[in-house]
């Protein structure tokens, strides 16, 4: 999950994320979720390269595990019967990219409000080592920018966030992107990603485990797809030229 300790623009959050379905289900109780409307997916899909079906799969994801832990069977059997379906149709969503675990741009600790390094570690083991050196497809799922400066103190940079937070609340990331660039103020984009094929076999498994009453194996299953999130930079030039 994406986490930032820096100076983020002004309900960024509301507007560019939670808007956009990619907010985190563990903040949410399944009574106020709310459909996206095509102006919602539309901006999900360019924030960052997001996907929206993998967001909302993730979603799902995240409510079967809390439905597992209240013991709401049947919520949880919803649930990850809709994962399964997002996920499988995220497989040919456009925003899927193929490169290895180690070619991703890892953020800093501090993008990511992570107190460790955000950077990959190379495993001392030989068959992992050689993992990560292997492409595989990328699902993004999540996002957010993120301001690498103290840009209070200066006028014209404060004009250019609160200009592009109108720009965000409008579902238009390009032109807040574009408006930070012409500013000067440093952005990072940062995306979250997941392994595509290894978390639809995780969450096609835990649907199997849930049907057959395994549901601690199946939630257990359900957090490795959740800690195999992995991080990637996207250029704010590149994107905002997109």
């Amino acid at each position: 999950m994406l986490k930032n300790n820096k100076a983020l623009i002004g309900a960024l959050a509301a507007t560019a994320l939670i808007a956009a379905g990619v907010a985190r289900a563990e903040n949410q109780s399944t009574s106020n979720q709310q459909k996206l409307t095509p102006q919602q997916i539309a901006a999900d899909k360019d924030f960052g390269k997001v996907s929206a079906d993998g967001a909302k799969a993730l979603q799902d994801l995240s409510l079967t595990r809390l439905a597992i832990y209240d013991g709401r069977v049947d919520d949880a059997k919803k649930f990850i019967a809709e994962a399964v379906t997002a996920f499988n149709k995220a497989k040919a969503d456009e925003t899927v990219f193929n490169k290895a675990e180690s070619a991703l741009k890892q953020p800093a600790a501090k993008d990511t409000g992570e107190n460790k390094s955000a950077a990959l570690a190379k495993p001392a083991d030989a068959s992992k080592a050689a993992q990560i050196e292997k492409t595989i497809a990328w699902l993004p799922v999540d996002g957010s920018i993120v301001i690498d400066e103290d840009f209070t103190a200066k006028t014209a940079k404060t004009a250019a966030v609160a200009d592009a937070n109108k720009s965000l609340k409008g579902g238009d990331r390009k032109a807040a992107l574009e408006k930070l660039k012409l500013a000067d103020v440093n952005v990072v984009v940062i995306v979250a990603v997941l392994p595509l094929e290894e978390t639809i076999a995780k969450v096609d498994q835990a649907a199997k485990l849930i049907n057959e009453g395994k549901y601690y194996e199946a939630s257990q299953d359900l957090r490795q797809v959740q800690d195999s999130e992995r991080f990637d930079v996207a250029d704010d030039n590149e994107q905002a030229s997109k």
